[in-house]
C-alpha cells in the first residue's frame, strides 16, 4: 500500500490553516465590537447623573457599533405574569420591540425564550442563529423584517437576586461567543451597581425634600399650636377681660350721665361736662386697648419682632390676672429690677408665656388651705448678661417622678388640662433665643425661670 495515502497534502493543509485563520479574525472581530461596545458602557457608567440617563446612555453606546442591532434593558417584574418592564433601548431595529411581550413566567409562551430563561435561570443565553435556534421559534418570523440573526441576554444580580437583563441583538449570526459573554456579564454587574448608586441619589433627594418639607411643616404645625394654645389660654382668662373691659365701660356710662347732669344745669356747668368728656375719651382709650392687645393675642399673624421691655410686658399680664388671683385668693408680689436692657421680641408671645407660668401657678394653689396662697414675680440681669424672668408660687410643688415631662406636648398633671402651655411656652421663649426652665421652690411650690437675650445680642 502506498504510504502516502495517510499523510495531508499540502493543499489541505493550507486550507485548514486558513479555516483556523478565518475562525480567528471572526472571533477577534466579535471580541473588538463587545469591547468597543463595553468601553462607551463603562465611559456612561463613570458619568451618568440619572438612572433613564444612564440606561439610555448604555443602550446607545452598545448600538454604536453596527453590527449590533438592538440594545436594551429590562427589569424583571414580580407582579402578576411576571413582566419583563423595558426601561430604554436603542438601535435600528428596536422597532422590533414595540408591543413585544418579555416574561420571565415559566407557564407562559412568552417566558420561555431567551429572556425568561435568562432570568429564572441566572445564566447568560446566546442566541447563535435566529433562522434556526428552536428556542427563537415564536419569535422568527417577526424578528425577520429587522434583520435579526442572533442575539446574547445577560441577567444582571442586586444582592444576590436577579433584578434584570441587557439583551443584546445582532444583524449577523453567531455573533457572539464566550468572550464577549464574559464582558457584557461584567456591564451587566456593573449595571447593577450603578443603578444602586442611582437610587441612593434618589432616594437621599426624595430624604432631603422631605426633611425640608418637615420643617416647613412643623414650623407652621407650631405656629398653629401656639394660636391653639392662645386660644385655650383665653378661656381661661375670659372673665379677667372682661372685668378689665367692664371697668373702663362703667366709668365710661357713669361720666356720660354725669356729663348729662351738669348739661341739664341752667346755666350749664361746661367746665364740669368738659372734664366728663375728658374722662370718657381716656376710659374709652383704656377699653380700645384692652381689645386690641385680646385681638393680638387671638390673631394668627406673624411674630412682631420689637424691642420689648421685659417688666412691662409682666405688668400687663399681672393686669389681665388680676380677677382670676383674686377669686383664687393669691395674693401676688412683684420684684421687677429696674434699668433692664431692652429684648427684641414678639409682644403678644411673650404675655403668652408669662400668661401661662402666672395662671399655671395660681393653678398649683387651689388646693392648698394651710398656708397664705402667694405667687411672686421677679426680673433681673442673668449672670451671662441675659434678661431673667422668674415665676414663683407656694402650691405643691413638681412631682420628681413627673417633673422630666413637664414640657412634652400634651403632658398634664391638670384636671381638665390638655398639656399645651408649657411646651408651647418653652418654643416660644427658645425662638426668641433663650431658655425656659422650671425647679422646686423652698419651702414650698415651684419656680419657672426663662432667659432672653438682649436686643442688641439678639439682633446680631
Amino acid at each position: 500500500m502506498d504510504g502516502r495515502a495517510d499523510t495531508p497534502s499540502e493543499d489541505g493543509l493550507f486550507r485548514a490553516a486558513d479555516g483556523a485563520l478565518a475562525d480567528t479574525e471572526a472571533e477577534l472581530r466579535r471580541l473588538n465590537w463587545a469591547l468597543a461596545a463595553y468601553g462607551r458602557s463603562s465611559s456612561a457608567l463613570i458619568h451618568f447623573q440619572t438612572l433613564d440617563d444612564l440606561v439610555a446612555s448604555i443602550c446607545g453606546a452598545i448600538v454604536a457599533q453596527e453590527e449590533y442591532v438592538i440594545a436594551a434593558v429590562g427589569l424583571a417584574d414580580s407582579g402578576p405574569g411576571k413582566p419583563v418592564r423595558l426601561l430604554a433601548g436603542a438601535g435600528p431595529a428596536l422597532a422590533y420591540l414595540d408591543g413585544l411581550n418579555l416574561s420571565w413566567d415559566e407557564s407562559l409562551p412568552e417566558g420561555n425564550g431567551p429572556t425568561g430563561r435568562a432570568i429564572r435561570s441566572g445564566e447568560s443565553l446566546i442566541m447563535r442563529d435566529a433562522l434556526t435556534e428552536p428556542m427563537f421559534a415564536p419569535w422568527r418570523e417577526r424578528a425577520r423584517p429587522f434583520g435579526i440573526r442572533s442575539s446574547v441576554t445577560v441577567p444582571f444580580r442586586r444582592d444576590g437576586r436577579v433584578v434584570g437583563v441587557i439583551l443584546v441583538y445582532a444583524s449577523r449570526p453567531h455573533a457572539f461567543g464566550t468572550k464577549e459573554l464574559e464582558l457584557f456579564s461584567e456591564l451587566g454587574s456593573e449595571l447593577a451597581f450603578a443603578m444602586s448608586v442611582a437610587e441612593d441619589r434618589a432616594q437621599l433627594k426624595a430624604s432631603e425634600a422631605a426633611r425640608l418639607a418637615a420643617e416647613d411643616a412643623a414650623r407652621e404645625a407650631q405656629a398653629e399650636l401656639a394660636r391653639a394654645g392662645r386660644l385655650l389660654s383665653v378661656g381661661e382668662f375670659a372673665s379677667s377681660i372682661a372685668h378689665e373691659i367692664n371697668q373702663p365701660v362703667a366709668a365710661i356710662i357713669t361720666n356720660g350721665d354725669a356729663a348729662l347732669r351738669w348739661l341739664a344745669r341752667d346755666p350749664p356747668d361746661l367746665d364740669e361736662v368738659r372734664a366728663a368728656i375728658e374722662r370718657m375719651s381716656r376710659d374709652a382709650k383704656r377699653a380700645s386697648g384692652v381689645v386690641a392687645r385680646t385681638r393680638g393675642l387671638l390673631a394668627k399673624s406673624r411674630t412682631d419682632d420689637a424691642p420689648l421691655d421685659v417688666n412691662e410686658v409682666a405688668e400687663e399680664v399681672l393686669l389681665y390676672t388680676a380677677d382670676e388671683r383674686r377669686r383664687s385668693q393669691v395674693s401676688v408680689s412683684t420684684d421687677l429690677a429696674s434699668g433692664l436692657p431692652l429684648v427684641r421680641g414678639d409682644r403678644i408671645q411673650l404675655q403668652q408665656v408669662m400668661l401661662n407660668l402666672i395662671l399655671n401657678g395660681v393653678d398649683a394653689m387651689k388646693g392648698v388651705n394651710d398656708r397664705p396662697r402667694w405667687l411672686r414675680v421677679r426680673s433681673a440681669l442673668g449672670a451671662d448678661g441675659e434678661v431673667l424672668v422668674e415665676v414663683e408660687d407656694c402650691g405643691v410643688g413638681l412631682d420628681p417622678a413627673t417633673s422630666d415631662h413637664l414640657f412634652e406636648h400634651f403632658f398634664t398633671t391638670k384636671d381638665g388640662g390638655v398639656g399645651l402651655g408649657l411646651p408651647i411656652s418653652r418654643s416660644i421663649v427658645e425662638a426668641h433665643g433663650g431658655r425656659l426652665w422650671a425647679g422646686p421652690a423652698s419651702p414650698h411650690g415651684a419656680v419657672f425661670r426663662f432667659c432672653l437675650p438682649v436686643a442688641a445680642l439678639a439682633a446680631a
